[in-house]
């Protein structure tokens, strides 16, 4: 990656001095030259992104310009005499440079929409989930009747009827045998 900025700006200030109007026909055009920047661009980010060890742009940034080189049928020789050219013409190389930056703000701007709509649509399966949850633990639930009032005062009232009242004269006896029960208990303990 250094390697290919040290080389622009070295191409630059060594090359400015030629001036043509017309793209010679063994270099890039202008828009061939703008996809190789935006891919290279895109390249360099990613290697930013990896382990920074001695040696890590040749270890896993080599094969990824060469693959982008094949794609775009073009190759480092090719590349290095266009960016030579498009260095001595400033006002050709900020157009291709305009075009680069459009290409990256669209491929940045494709891939936050995918992203959304993925993020959406995880929230809608979560929210369908969470959904099918309640519904099962309230589909659970048993009916609860409606209660009237006015009925379970009437309930509690006949069960108050219906109940079998004790004579208090039977509860007084069974006091007492008790009470008797307790007492002879009492003396067989003392004797």
């Amino acid at each position: 990656m250094h390697k290919y900025i040290t080389l622009f700006f070295s191409a630059a200030l060594f090359l400015c001095a030629c001036n043509g109007k017309s793209v010679p026909g063994d270099v890039l055009k202008p828009a061939a030259m703008a996809e190789v920047l935006t891919e290279m661009h895109i390249i360099d980010g990613t290697l930013y992104n990896a382990t920074q060890v001695p040696d890590s742009l040749y270890k896993y940034g080599a094969g990824k310009y060469v693959a982008m080189f094949q794609r775009l049928h073009t190759d480092t020789a090719h590349f290095n005499k266009s960016m030579r050219y498009y260095a001595t013409q400033p006002d050709k190389l900020l157009a291709i440079y305009d075009q680069v930056d459009i290409k990256i703000k669209n491929k940045t701007d494709s891939l936050n929409k995918v992203q959304l709509e993925q993020s959406k649509a995880a929230h809608r399966a979560d929210s369908l989930k969470n959904l099918n949850i309640k519904t099962k633990t309230d589909s659970a639930k048993k009916p609860v009747p409606h209660e009237n009032p006015a009925a379970r005062r009437a309930d509690s009232l006949e069960n108050l009827k219906t109940k079998p009242k004790t004579d208090p004269a039977k509860k007084l006896d069974l006091r007492k045998s008790k009470a008797k029960h307790i007492a002879d208990s009492l003396r067989n303990l003392k004797s």
